[in-house]
């Protein structure tokens, strides 16, 4: 007997009526349990943070444990391709589009499922897509890949509300050809900056469970990745304490060492430092989600910290550890910023000296605060020339190594 797979509540940006167009025809199919397995050559194309990093990984391993084999984009035989978006940005969203096209020119007789931030919060022309999925229930999306390659389907939307709870459903497993093993602890992102369209991708902060983490850690460690890194979308909220969980982890990991990915600097008092200083295991790289280091842009970007804590938290961080490297995120042009404050982020820089940054201009993003601001006349061209001075200034970091 045939069935309708459900379909689970669909994000604003998919609108009833656009449900109803005849590219976006929800099919009937078979459920898996009645279907044969087609075993694929699958191609897993990521974008964007290294918490999307850790989902490919563990989509990947998903995919191996049932039978299916996992190629690079190279490789001519591919059956089914995966693109994994990022939607930080205009330019994130950009590459996203353009990886599809480019994709589906390259395999024009593959399936071509896409994931991740963008299809979450935008919606898509998917002339070239067969399979849409968002952020959550990555196990499901992947299930509906193996029913709709088994029977040639057309299009299914399989963009569902963001998760309320940690979906800890995707093995952990190392991307390949890389040492260092991304374990994710933590999703989505409860701060509401005013610039960012994060949290209407991920949903609110959730945390994973600390067991989950540590058999997560410690598997990775005896399976020999040189280095894990705890990463998630905004893990300074993880709960209940994300420097009892890293003390933890150091000593599960140990010997391999272990770091933390992004920051915000709220997270990095006294206590932090105490607890963590003392772990021989523990690898002082703090990559800081600064933004602006001027007092009148940061309260503009709704961010909860001014100049006065960014020079505590290096002070702190270069007091707890001699060898600390702290690199840091900023973004220049954002609405009102004028060139008297991004001097004084110019100025406030040369004395943190940090040892390197990530330099964005700022992109509009609909949806968000900032993109109903006044004063929004910093141009494209203003922008570059923020980020030439910066990049200049100092060591510049690869986008995907944050």
């Amino acid at each position: 007997m045939q069935e309708k797979p459900a379909v689970s509540p669909l994000p604003p940006c998919y609108s009833a009526k656009n449900l109803q167009s005849p590219v976006l025809r929800v099919i009937m199919v078979k459920t898996f349990s009645e279907a044969s397995v087609l075993i694929m050559k699958i191609a897993i194309y990521t974008l964007g943070c290294r918490t999307n990093q850790s989902e490919s990984a563990g989509m990947g391993e998903y995919l191996v444990s049932r039978g299916h084999e996992i190629v690079n984009n190279e490789d001519a035989g591919v059956d089914a391709v995966i693109i994994n978006t990022c939607t930080v940005t205009a330019t994130a969203d950009k590459k996203s589009r353009n990886s599809v096209r480019k994709l589906r020119r390259r395999f024009p007789r593959a399936f071509i499922a896409v994931c991740g931030c963008l299809p979450q919060t935008e919606e898509l022309k998917i002339e070239d897509i067969d399979l849409v999925g968002g952020t959550a229930d990555r196990v499901g999306f992947l299930t509906k890949l193996e029913e709709l390659c088994n029977f040639r389907a057309a299009v299914v939307s399989g963009v569902t509300a963001t998760a309320e709870d940690y979906e800890d459903t995707l093995p952990d497993a190392r991307l390949p050809g890389r040492s260092r093993a991304y374990i994710k602890i933590q999703d989505g992102c409860d701060n509401r900056c005013t610039y960012c369209k994060v949290p209407l991708a991920r949903g609110k902060s959730r945390s994973r469970a600390v067991e989950s983490v540590l058999r997560a850690v410690k598997g990775a460690a005896e399976g020999g990745a040189a280095e894990i890194i705890l990463t998630g979308i905004e893990i300074s909220s993880f709960s209940p304490s994300l420097a009892e969980l890293t003390v933890l982890a150091c000593r599960a990991a140990a010997p391999v060492p272990v770091r933390l990915s992004s920051l915000h600097p709220d997270v990095i008092d006294d206590k932090f430092i105490a607890k963590l200083k003392e772990e021989q295991g523990f690898s002082p790289s703090f990559h800081l989600s600064l933004q602006s280091v001027c007092n009148k842009t940061l309260a503009g970007m709704g961010r909860r910290y001014t100049v006065k804590d960014i020079f505590a938290v290096f002070e702190r961080l270069r007091d707890g550890w001699a060898n600390a490297v702290i690199t840091a995120d900023i973004i220049v042009g954002f609405p009102g910023e004028t060139e008297d404050d991004f001097e004084e982020t110019l100025i406030n820089l040369k004395w943190l000296r940090p040892d390197g940054l990530h330099v964005f201009p700022y992109s509009k993003r609909k949806g968000t605060p900032a993109a109903e601001m006044p004063n929004d006349e910093n141009t494209r061209s203003v922008k570059t020339e923020r980020v030439r001075v910066l990049m200049e200034e100092f060591p510049s970091l690869r986008e995907n190594k944050q």
